[in-house]
């Protein structure tokens, strides 16, 4: 009997369905789960979804639907490309930057606060510029380069107002003055890197598809150290990871563990290795 591999998925985009026919040249049918489909009984321990799976690779637009699927998901037996461990760690700076931290892996100077006077003391050690990032989301959203004094405090006071929770923490990062214009991007599946392209911004604080031009960049014996040292770091798997060249080195920025490749012109060479891996997690 064949391996039963199923799609989590919030909309049937690019990603998507690269890997639904990747699957399928494999000999594979997929089980596609829309999230609006699924339900948790949380007594019993189930999934309540049309079909059974084996695996599941996680491919939904919120973070936090996400992560409380893959956790209840793992709960009820069922494998899962990432794991819940690796989705929480990945999806909040924080927890990223302390599993770098804790594993060695080269990564800014960051500096966390919880109030507007403690944040400007240290914004003032860090010294400008400096990036301001929020805790949670991607694509360089809500990601401010705070150029002077005056920009620092007019943005955090406007953060300051805001009231919601998160916008009380100040995650501040040293600016790599030395980088060069551009950042990569590592593909791990596994053990593997298995692809890198640089990314060049045509925007400061922006790395959204649209405002990126993407070029191969070679696997160095650099890339592949720092990368797979991050991976590693925040539990492993199917990941893309950040990082910024500083002068001759190389650090981590951030991990994304549900990863976009198609508007990057990766599909046909990435798609298989997902599936193939999701498979032999069974």
């Amino acid at each position: 009997m064949g391996k039963k591999l199923g799609i989590l998925y919030t909309e049937l985009r690019e990603d998507e369905n690269a890997l639904i026919e990747a699957a399928r040249k494999l000999g594979v049918e997929p089980l596609l789960i829309n999230t609006s489909e699924i339900a948790f009984d949380m007594q019993e321990g189930k999934v309540i979804a049309p079909g059974e799976a084996e695996v599941v690779i996680e491919r939904t637009i919120d973070h936090f639907v996400a992560l409380y699927s893959l956790i209840l998901l793992e709960r009820a037996g069922v494998k899962t490309v990432n794991s819940y461990e690796v989705a929480r760690t990945c999806g909040d700076k924080l927890l990223t930057t302390i599993a770098f931290v804790e594993n060695n892996v080269p990564t800014p100077r960051t500096q966390i606060s919880f109030n507007l006077e403690s944040a400007m003391t240290s914004i003032n050690e860090l010294s400008f510029p400096v990036m301001l990032k929020p805790i949670t989301g991607d694509k360089g959203s809500l990601v401010a380069r705070l150029n002077d004094y005056d920009a620092a405090k007019a943005v955090l006071e406007y953060k300051d107002q805001l009231g919601q929770y998160d916008h009380a923490i100040y995650y501040l990062q040293e600016y790599l003055q030395n980088r060069p214009g551009r950042d990569i991007r590592a593909f791990v599946i596994g053990k593997q890197v298995v692809k890198a392209i640089y990314m060049i911004a045509n925007r400061a604080t922006s790395s959204g598809d649209k405002n990126l031009t993407v070029i191969d960049c070679p696997l160095t014996p650099q890339i592949v150290e720092v990368a797979l040292a991050a991976a590693n770091a925040v539990g492993g798997g199917v990941l893309a990871v950040d990082l910024i060249e500083d002068g001759d080195s190389l650090k981590a920025i951030e991990v994304d563990y549900t990863i976009e490749f198609s508007s990057l012109g990766l599909a046909e060479e990435l798609a298989p290795l997902i599936i193939q891996y999701a498979l032999a997690q069974i």
